[in-house]
């Protein structure tokens, strides 16, 4: 195996280490002194070495220290912790580098090396092979045994991680200067006009929508709010610095029908009393203003209310320490189905796993790209339960 085949980050090595997925029976350090792990530490995820309180049997001597974890051993010099205090305790640095750099401590002491190379186990080598043919899923092509419960329950972590994540992204627009329910309300609208905007025009749409809310503020009975919005993004009488994508955007997703569906939400939303939001029937507004504002129920307004509105209701039962509603929110979470287009999903077929697992769950887009993507095997239950089994 050369340097080029290891592609991943230290992370993915310390992972190694904690869970001793190599042949620790004969381990030498890079001096030729046999080494036997007693402790590998306890994983540190604050300033210092990587592993702290190991013990390490070197020779006769069993040293108590920390452990630090490079890909490369020049990593202790380019990190500079020949120079930091907080490493003069460590006793082994690890590696996997076939041409090691020796280190010093700040103190001048010389941590004994060791290169995990030679001894990575035969599982972790395969799948470490497959990155040769990056096209598809690492563990499609060299783990031979795919734990469909593995798979289910790395979807399902994926599943509530995106659900997080959409519940902070609804948080960056909310102002904390106005009154909480202005506040919400604001934000669940940016956030929908946002999410009309997908994938060509979100920054356009979301800053028409701020125009837009000002001058709302403003509104008189007889005027036209569609109209005024048009005017706002350009598509009226009146000229606007607000740049608009129109490559590849079909004839629903044009910007002037996002524009007035995302206007006419806009109106229900303003208008709904906050009681009816914190009652735990609140779901069903959603379904209520789809209805009043004429919009067909497509795959998009269905994604939209999984990605945005289901989230804002987890923050709006936070803000007001209503647990019964954020608990709620999260159980309509969990059984979500959305329709997602089968070529965002297309990597998964070479795993052949019953496609009912993960067809209709939004933590698989999320698994593609914070996992998969990134290539974060080693977060990764299906990667683990391969190796470890």
């Amino acid at each position: 195996m050369d340097n080029s085949e290891f592609q991943h980050s230290e992370d993915f090595l310390q992972w190694i280490w904690e869970n001793l997925l190599f042949d620790f029976t004969s381990l030498q350090t890079t001096c030729g002194k046999p080494l036997r792990i007693s402790d590998p530490g306890k994983l540190n995820r604050t300033d210092g070495p990587d592993f702290k309180q190991a013990v390490i049997d070197i020779g006769d001597i069993s040293w108590h220290g920390d452990v630090e974890i490079h890909v490369r051993s020049k990593g202790w010099v380019n990190h500079g912790h020949h120079k930091d205090p907080n490493f003069n305790s460590v006793v082994l640095h690890v590696f996997i580098d076939d041409e090691p750099v020796p280190v010093r401590t700040k103190n001048g002491s010389r941590p004994y090396s060791l290169n995990l190379r030679p001894y990575l186990s035969k599982e972790l080598r395969l799948f470490l092979k497959s990155f040769e043919q990056p096209a598809g899923l690492p563990c499609a092509s060299e783990v031979h045994y795919i734990s469909e419960k593995a798979f289910l329950d790395q979807i399902e972590k994926a599943h509530f991680e995106y659900f997080e994540k959409k519940a902070n992204d609804f948080l960056q627009y909310y102002d904390p200067d106005l009154l909480p329910t202005k506040a919400w309300k604001k934000a669940l609208i940016i956030s929908l006009w946002d999410g009309l905007g997908i994938t060509h025009n979100r920054e356009a749409m979301r800053e028409t929508a701020h125009r837009f809310l000002q001058r709302r503020e403003g509104f008189s009975a007889d005027e036209d709010e569609i109209m005024i919005a048009l005017n706002i993004a350009g598509f009226g009488k009146k000229v606007s610095d607000i740049s608009w994508n129109f490559k590849s955007v079909r004839p629903a997703s044009h910007p002037v029908n996002r524009i007035k569906e995302a206007v006419k939400l806009t109106s229900l939303i303003q208008d709904e009393p906050l009681e009816n939001m914190l009652s735990l029937r609140s779901t069903e507004s959603w379904n209520n203003w789809v209805k009043k504002a004429s919009l067909t129920n497509s795959s998009r307004i269905k994604i939209l209310f999984g990605t945005v509105f289901l989230p804002s209701l987890y923050v709006l039962g936070n803000l007001f320490a209503h647990q019964s509603l954020s608990q709620k929110v999260l159980s309509e979470w969990r059984v979500l189905k959305t329709p997602i287009p089968p070529s965002l999903l297309k990597k998964f077929r070479s795993l052949e796993l019953n496609t009912t697992s993960y067809r209709k769950k939004l933590g698989a887009i999320h698994q593609l790209k914070s996992y998969c993507g990134p290539v974060k095997c080693s977060e990764c239950f299906v990667l683990k339960n391969a190796i470890e089994s």
